[in-house]
């Protein structure tokens, strides 16, 4: 897997890999609250980078920190056009968080009625490999 570009936002930066995974991981000089403001901006660049092509996967790490009720509803029902998401947790707070996004927003429709496919994993690379064969099926 190459890298082929860094985007920075606020929260998060995306890291654009040659595979059309997309993965998203916490900037280490973020140490302020999460407000749905700024998952709104960043959220932005990452519409922008998908653009609705429907070719991209999201790998998530999920934080050890507290998310609000609002901008897990935020993240349940925008419409990004990715192929599938897979939420890496590594750790037990992580784990309880994912968990609880999983069972509150796994299978649900997003505001353009569409269901996308959410996995958790403990392990990167199980979920790169599934990430990979859900893009694989969606070209078929």
């Amino acid at each position: 897997m190459e890298t082929v570009q860094i985007i920075k936002a606020t929260i998060v930066s995306y890291i654009l890999r040659s595979d059309n995974i997309i993965e998203i991981v916490d900037n280490e000089d973020w140490n302020e609250a999460d407000t749905l403001d700024i998952v709104k901006r960043d959220t932005e660049k990452l519409k922008k980078l998908i653009d609705n092509k429907q070719d991209k996967a999201l790998y998530i790490e999920v934080a050890d920190k507290h998310t609000s009720k609002d901008i897990l509803d935020f993240y349940q029902n925008i419409e990004l056009g990715e192929v599938a998401r897979a939420l890496v947790l590594n750790s037990y707070g992580a784990k309880i968080m994912g968990n609880l996004y999983f069972k509150l927003f796994g299978g649900k429709p997003n505001e353009m009625g569409r269901s996308v496919p959410i996995k958790l994993f403990t392990k990167k690379e199980a979920g790169i490999k599934w990430l990979l064969e859900q893009l694989e099926e969606n070209k078929k």
